[in-house]
C-alpha cells in the first residue's frame, strides 16, 4: 500500500506566531497534506525603557547570559548590539536548546546548550553547576517561566531578567476544524489558548508538542493523542506529524 495514500485526508493546524509557520506549511503541502495556518500568539517588541537600557549597558557586569527561546534572541540581540559593538570577553553564553543556539550563531555568538531543549536540560549543563555568587542575566519575554531563575537563585546566583517582548493571544473560530486534525502546539500559552478556543471536544484532535513538559500539560486535556516531537525545529515537528500519520494509517489498515 502507498504509505502516502491517506495524506490528503489529513489537516495539520499550525499555530506558531505570525511569520514562523510558512516553511513548515509548504513542506506539508508538498506531501499532499492540507495545512491551516492560524497563529494563536503574537510576539510584540517592548519599547526600550530605562531599566532595559541600564541592564544592557551593564552587560559586562554579568558572568553568564541565558536565552530562553529564538524570540529572546531576535528581540534581545539587536537591543544589546546597540550598546556593544564587541561582546564582553568574559561573558559566557547559554541557550535553552539547539534552535536558539543556532539563532545566536547568526550574531557570531557561540552558546552552550543541552541537546534536548528545555530549562531542565539547561540547568544540568556543567557551566551552570557552580553558580554561587555569580551574576546571571536571563533574556526572555515578559512573564516567562520561573523555573530557571528560581533554580539558579536557589544555588546562590544573583538573577536579573531582561524582558524584551510580550505575548498577545490571538483569537480564531475553530468550530469547523475537522475531526482527526493534527494540531502543532509549541508553547504552554499557545496550548492553553487553543483549548480555550475549541468549542468541540479535543478528543477529535492529535496534539504535537516540542517537549516532555508540554506533553504533560497536553495530557491533562483530552486529546485523541499527544506526540512529543523532542524539539521545536521545523524538522522535528515535521517528522513527528509524519510519524502520527503513518501510525494512524497502520491502525486503519
Amino acid at each position: 500500500s502507498n504509505r502516502w495514500a491517506p495524506m490528503h485526508l489529513k489537516t495539520v493546524l499550525l499555530t506558531r506566531p505570525p511569520g514562523s509557520n510558512e516553511s513548515l506549511a509548504d513542506s506539508f503541502r508538498a506531501d499532499g497534506l492540507s495545512p491551516i495556518v492560524r497563529p494563536l500568539i503574537e510576539l510584540v517588541k517592548k519599547p526600550v525603557d530605562q531599566e532595559m537600557k541600564r541592564i544592557s549597558l551593564d552587560l559586562d557586569h554579568y558572568d553568564k547570559i541565558i536565552f530562553v527561546s529564538k524570540s529572546s534572541v531576535s528581540f534581545g540581540l539587536p537591543l544589546l548590539e546597540n550598546y556593544w559593538p564587541q561582546w564582553p570577553s568574559r561573558l559566557q553564553w547559554f541557550s535553552v536548546g539547539p534552535g536558539t543556539a543556532e539563532a545566536l550563531s547568526h550574531y557570531g555568538v557561540v552558546a552552550s546548550f543541552p541537546s534536548l531543549a528545555g530549562s531542565e536540560g539547561l540547568l544540568a549543563l556543567a557551566g551552570l553547576q557552580e553558580v554561587a555568587g555569580q551574576q546571571i542575566l536571563i533574556v526572555r519575554g515578559a512573564g516567562g517561566r520561573e523555573l530557571l531563575g528560581r533554580s539558579l537563585g536557589g544555588s546562590g546566583a544573583s538573577v536579573t531578567y531582561l524582558e524584551t517582548y510580550r505575548r498577545l493571544m490571538l483569537q480564531h473560530d475553530f468550530s469547523n476544524l475537522v475531526q482527526g486534525t493534527i494540531v502543532i502546539l509549541t508553547s504552554a500559552e499557545i496550548l492553553e489558548n487553543f483549548t480555550s478556543l475549541s468549542s468541540n471536544s479535543l478528543r477529535g484532535y492529535h496534539a504535537v508538542v516540542p517537549s516532555s513538559r508540554l506533553e504533560q500539560i497536553a495530557r491533562t486535556h483530552f486529546f485523541q493523542g499527544v506526540t512529543n516531537a523532542g524539539g521545536a525545529s521545523d524538522e522535528a515537528l515535521y517528522d513527528a506529524v509524519i510519524k502520527v500519520i503513518n501510525s494512524s494509517g497502520k491502525a486503519n489498515e
